[in-house]
């Protein structure tokens, strides 16, 4: 059966799809990559610039430091963590229905990544729209790109011949800006993680396991068990690690009983369909929670729990995708806005030397990064 992610991601293409034929005057296509091109909303970027020119400054200034800490920290541990044959990096894809894609990458939930994606370039481009402004460099138009209709990036098409007549410390603050965006958005997504989990816990408390659902010829469908367990046998249960330990606690043949909210059940358990002499019950189960807050109590309602959990997970993949575009952004290689930031600090410190200097640094770390995301996966398939 086609799940209901997969359904949603082939609508959504469709609409990307349908939108960019709507609007192909606007649309260059090159080989599997489409860029899309705005000029709109520059005026609003201006208007901040000129509100707070002191501060954008000093969030600048912050943002080189950082920009250095984290550029020479990442390529540290990128070359510390390769020669331990430790995979520091992986690719970031979006996957469906749950499939896992094989090979050096991290597969993350299609619309997790979508929206993840979606606040990182957007930020991290409009950051950057920010400090060239501030410079009063002209910007002549920022835009979107995807593969086969997915974004995988956005841009800012300034005018590069005025960004190189600008002072060394102002192209720091341009260069930087991006990633230093990126990191703002990681401490934000992680802030209001913990601060959503901390709030969750302090106004409820586990209150047993729910029976999702019951496997079929299963000890469990033999005396159609339902509701909320609250106690296996002499345990009581307040969560899925109790219910786990007291199943623990038997072996195939046992009988027991089980009380929930619906009433007591005796059954005799099986064996465990692929783990030997382990006692099988036949159900999935997920904590249940009650809640107090403000005089009022009751049980958390599922719909309420399946959209908190659903939050903090895109949170934490946030936090996670966020980090890893911001530090590898920075790392001294050219394209990337580390290679421009570290070629500017070469030059100064170097003089002529400095740009042959970044170039043999890229060379040298665009190897590693490689043979850390896919030769030591591929080594250690070897080795075993």
């Amino acid at each position: 059966m086609v799940s209901l992610e997969i359904i949603s991601m082939l609508i959504f293409v469709a609409i990307v799809g349908y939108l960019l034929i709507l609007d192909r005057k606007n649309v260059t296509f090159h080989y599997g990559i489409i860029i899309r091109r705005w000029t709109k909303g520059l005026e609003w970027i201006d208007r901040i610039v000129k509100s707070h020119p002191v501060f954008v400054r000093r969030m600048g200034n912050a943002s080189v430091a950082i920009g250095l800490l984290a550029g020479l920290g990442g390529t540290a541990l990128l070359i510390f963590l390769t020669l331990q044959l430790q995979q520091t990096f992986g690719l970031v894809l979006p996957t469906a229905g749950g499939y896992q894609i094989p090979g050096p990458v991290f597969s993350v939930p299609f619309w997790y990544w979508l929206i993840a994606i979606f606040i990182i370039v957007v930020t991290h481009e409009t950051m950057h729209a920010v400090f060239i402004r501030l410079e009063k460099v002209p910007v002549r138009n920022y835009g979107i790109l995807m593969l086969l209709l997915l974004p995988i990036g956005a841009f800012v098409d300034p005018d590069n011949e005025r960004i190189k007549r600008l002072s060394y410390m102002k192209k720091l603050r341009i260069f930087s800006a991006g990633s230093f965006a990126n990191f703002v958005t990681a401490i934000v997504a992680i802030g209001i993680f913990v601060s959503s989990v901390f709030a969750f816990g302090y106004v409820t408390d586990t209150a047993g396991v729910v029976v999702d659902s019951v496997a079929e010829n299963s000890p469990a469908s033999e005396v159609n068990l339902e509701g909320t367990i609250k106690s296996v046998g002499n345990y009581e249960i307040n969560n899925a690690h109790d219910f786990v330990k007291s199943l623990n606690n038997t072996s195939p043949g046992d009988e027991i009983s089980v009380t929930t909210d619906k009433g007591e059940y005796s059954m005799i358990l099986g064996e465990h369909p692929t783990v030997e002499n382990r006692s099988y019950m036949g159900v999935t189960i997920r904590n249940s929670y009650e809640y107090s807050l403000f005089g009022f109590d009751g049980v958390v309602p599922l719909a309420f729990l399946n959209t908190f959990f659903v939050v903090t997970s895109f949170l934490n993949w946030l936090f996670l995708i966020s980090v890893g575009v911001g530090v590898v952004n920075l790392l001294p290689i050219k394209p990337f806005d580390g290679g421009l930031f570290f070629g500017e600090i070469f030059t100064k410190l170097f003089k002529e030397k400095g740009t042959l200097i970044i170039n043999m640094t890229s060379l040298v770390l665009i190897g590693v990064l490689l043979f850390n995301i896919f030769g030591i996966p591929w080594l250690k398939g070897i080795i075993g």
